[in-house]
């Protein structure tokens, strides 16, 4: 039975590749739409993941994500630093700067201060080579992904001078960080050079980087931090979420991607259920002889559910496969560095894709199993 519903299916091309056409390019507009938003939404988190030695985040309670830098005093290093289970604490700086080539360009970048000795606060590709790189005076490390966003012609940045409020600073090395919601390329130094090149202010340190010591639970540390200090203390997966969060709550990206996601989704149940009525529609009279010869209303119904089953397997690849394809390519793209399509994605989109079209196919199927075969004996 299963052999005769996928020639019937099959004998009208049109429809059947319609079908496979309109779920695929669902699939597609779903899975895409979907990766690109988490892909946004992760950006809001970056800046906290890239720094993967620490576990807490120590900070002014004002802030509410890692790109809105509150400074706070150097006295709340050592008052963290005090705070019993806290194993070590180390200042971060994080402010955004413009930079000005020696070929009169002019480009905004996000300059981070990271500790000087540890170097905690580096992201951890090459992060010998560039603990090394920084060392001298007022030198300074780029995130090798956004070079162009400096100089457009491409060149090779190592040795190359800028000027940062009116300081001359060397790229001695390149690293690679995570995006970051802002997009700006990121410049690394000691932070001592990163606070002396910045604008007289009495406050310049942004955050306080903190391990815990062994056998203390990093959210009873965090807390205690807070007690003791008064400032806001979060973990390193607090801060991330309150990064996310943050975009979710003050940005249009949910709304424009859901709006997105919600088309494919309407497209897949128009195109799959008008096609497959219209189907079964124009097969009514072969389904009545199927009836005929005794053919059970169960294995009817098998018959329908095995050609959507079909046209849903072979239109989810397809979409599935454009997405992968999308997202594989792009990464040469800057901006669309880092999205990927997660397994809950790619399983979500398989499960949406399945319920309409077996949602469909029962739908649809419902007039042949009222059917009565008497039909195929009228005119």
């Amino acid at each position: 039975m299963i052999g005769i519903a996928l020639k019937m299916l099959m004998g009208d091309p049109v429809k059947y590749f319609g079908l496979v056409f309109g779920i695929g390019f669902s699939t597609l507009l779903m899975s895409q739409q979907a990766s690109i938003f988490v892909g946004l939404l992760t950006w809001g988190a970056n800046p906290v993941l890239d720094v993967r030695q620490a576990q807490i985040w120590v900070m002014d309670p004002r802030v509410k994500q890692p790109d809105q830098g509150q400074p706070i005093s150097d006295q709340s290093l050592y008052r963290v630093r005090s705070v019993d289970g806290v194993a070590w604490a180390v200042p971060y700086a994080r402010s955004a700067a413009t930079v000005k080539t020696m070929q009169g360009n002019i480009a905004a970048v996000t300059l981070v201060g990271v500790d000087n000795q540890s170097m905690v606060g580096l992201p951890e590709e090459n992060l010998t080579n560039s603990m090394a790189a920084i060392r001298g005076r007022n030198a300074a490390i780029l995130d090798g992904n956004t070079t162009h966003l400096i100089w457009a012609d491409g060149r090779d940045p190592i040795g190359e001078a800028v000027e940062i409020n009116d300081n001359r600073i060397v790229v001695t090395g390149l690293t690679s960080s995570l995006t970051n919601f802002s997009g700006l390329p990121t410049l690394y130094m000691k932070y001592s050079d990163a606070i002396a090149i910045t604008p007289p202010e009495r406050n310049k340190l942004s955050f306080v980087l903190v391990e815990v010591k062994p056998g203390i639970e990093p959210e009873a540390l965090a807390k205690r931090i807070t007690e003791v200090t008064g400032l806001k203390a979060l973990t390193r997966q607090q801060f991330a979420a309150a990064g996310t969060q943050f975009i979710i709550e003050n940005t249009g990206i949910p709304i424009s991607f859901g709006a997105a996601i919600g088309l494919g989704i309407l497209v897949a149940v128009v195109i799959t259920a008008l096609t497959l009525a219209m189907f079964v529609a124009e097969n009514l009279k072969n389904f009545g002889a199927l009836k005929a010869i005794g053919v059970t209303n169960r294995q009817i119904l098998v018959m329908v559910l095995s050609q959507a089953l079909l046209v849903g397997f072979i239109g989810y690849g397809i979409g599935i496969g454009g997405t992968a394809a999308f997202l594989y390519f792009g990464q040469a793209d800057p901006s669309l560095r880092g999205f990927k399509a997660l397994g809950e994605i790619v399983g979500g989109s398989a499960l949406l894709v399945m319920v309409i079209v077996l949602g469909s196919a029962y739908v649809s199927v419902r007039k042949v199993l009222k059917l009565d075969p008497a039909i195929v004996f009228r005119g």
